[in-house]
């Protein structure tokens, strides 16, 4: 994604959603195992209910029928904000 002066891009490709999600999964991991506990509060209210449902399909791939739209904005969002 490149950085756009009208705002955040839509991902260009299954491919690189997917990798957005990943980046969030990562994110997640990371405030799990940092210990700060307000920042885990934080996740707990505002992230888990909306990534807890996302789902794999029996072929490894993300089923994106289980994405809401606060996932999936908050992924692509992750993604736009290291470019």
């Amino acid at each position: 994604m490149e950085k756009s002066k009208y705002g955040m891009p839509p991902p260009k490709s299954r491919r690189e959603f997917e990798h957005n999600l990943f980046l969030l999964a990562e994110d997640t991991y990371r405030i799990v195992e940092c210990g700060n506990d307000d920042l885990f509060r934080n996740f707990l209210w505002a992230t888990y209910p909306h990534i807890k449902n996302i789902r794999n399909h029996p072929s490894g791939r993300l089923n994106f029928l289980t994405i809401d739209k606060q996932a999936r904005l908050q992924a692509n969002m992750k993604k736009w904000m290291n470019v």
